[in-house]
């Protein structure tokens, strides 16, 4: 594939000149996906703020998709439709089709890859859980957990081809960061910012490389898996980057414990994970708006977070509960969205 060297004009043709404000988008799977979209849709409806505009877009599996759609210039008020199979805009259409052409794709972007690749049941790395062992700050539990997996059967070269095909130039560029972990090593990587070489369609597939789901990406003689084995939001990304305001789509965690699920131990700790990087955000002198599910989110994701099916329906629940949930926020912090529009 030929690349140029810059960005398209479409990713910054809404750029402002405003307050600095990240978009940090968790992981969470499909279901991750559209709880993603129907924030971007909330916070444009509810604001008016085009996520397109944003500063910093920090995306870790599911949220790498949809930051790599949104800097493809795909509209915020499109994301819910596109999830539902509704109608989008012209520009929305040119760049998903130009996507599925590149990928061999009839459904939507986010669909789940068809290729397999081979299976073995060895572990993809099991040395993590000696390393983390030997030294427990070397290492997170959850990525040396996912070290003991075996290597998944699903590719991820549709995952590749379809967002090389929106982003048909080279990195590093400063406005978008992807959160992989080196399957070696156990440390997480931030394609866009440290110094790596690859494209955007491969750092896309190397953070959405699901432990025991798809097979790790090889870039440079190295193996990436999904960096929510790290951090399910990699949240403490912004600390001390000076952002006027940092808003966190965290579809792992959740805002309802007043309904247990058998999720809720996993969403729990993702909980505990996102509240400890929010209080080192807010500590750096930085605003965090955090908006995570709530009881009615959860019911609509349900327990197969991979379900293709549910996009539709989870993205139109997402974003009724985030316009409710930002009607509670304070107002100077809205304020800020708003004086980005």
């Amino acid at each position: 594939m030929a690349m140029n060297h810059g960005p398209s004009p479409e990713n910054h043709s809404r750029r402002g000149s405003g307050p600095r404000i990240a978009l940090v988008l968790g992981s969470g799977g499909m279901a991750g996906t559209a709880f993603h979209a129907g924030v971007i849709d909330a916070l444009h409806e509810a604001t008016g703020w085009d996520a397109r505009t944003a500063s910093l877009i920090i995306g870790t599996s599911a949220g790498s998709t949809s930051g790599a759609l949104v800097r493809a210039g795909i509209p915020p008020e499109d994301f819910v439709p596109h999830m539902n199979g509704e109608p989008v805009s012209e520009v929305t259409t040119r760049i998903l089709t130009k996507s599925r052409q590149a990928s061999g794709q009839r459904g939507t972007t986010t669909q789940v890859p068809s290729q397999k690749a081979s299976w073995s049941p060895k572990p993809a790395a099991a040395h993590l859980v000696g390393k983390a062992i030997r030294d427990p700050r070397s290492v997170r539990p959850l990525t040396a957990l996912a070290g003991l997996l075996p290597v998944g059967a699903t590719t991820t070269t549709d995952i590749s081809r379809s967002f090389d095909a929106m982003h048909p130039y080279l990195w590093p560029r400063a406005d978008l960061w992807i959160c992989a972990s080196q399957l070696s090593t156990g440390q997480r990587v931030v394609f866009g910012r440290d110094d790596i070489k690859a494209t955007v369609g491969q750092a896309v597939a190397a953070s959405c490389a699901i432990p025991g789901y798809f097979e790790p990406v090889s870039i440079d003689g190295k193996k990436y898996v999904d960096g929510g084995v790290y951090s399910f939001n990699n949240l403490d990304l912004v600390t001390n980057e000076g952002f006027d305001l940092v808003i966190v789509s965290a579809p792992m965690s959740t805002a309802d414990f007043g309904s247990p699920r058998g999720d809720l131990p996993l969403r729990a700790g993702a909980r505990h994970q996102l509240q400890r990087e929010i209080v080192a955000v807010r500590a750096s002198g930085t605003p965090v708006i955090a908006l995570e599910p709530t009881a009615a989110d959860r019911r609509a994701m349900g327990y197969r977070p991979m379900d293709p099916s549910r996009r539709g329906s989870i993205a139109i629940t997402v974003k009724a509960s985030a316009l409710t949930s930002l009607l509670t926020r304070p107002r100077d912090l809205l304020q800020i969205l708003r004086t980005n529009t």
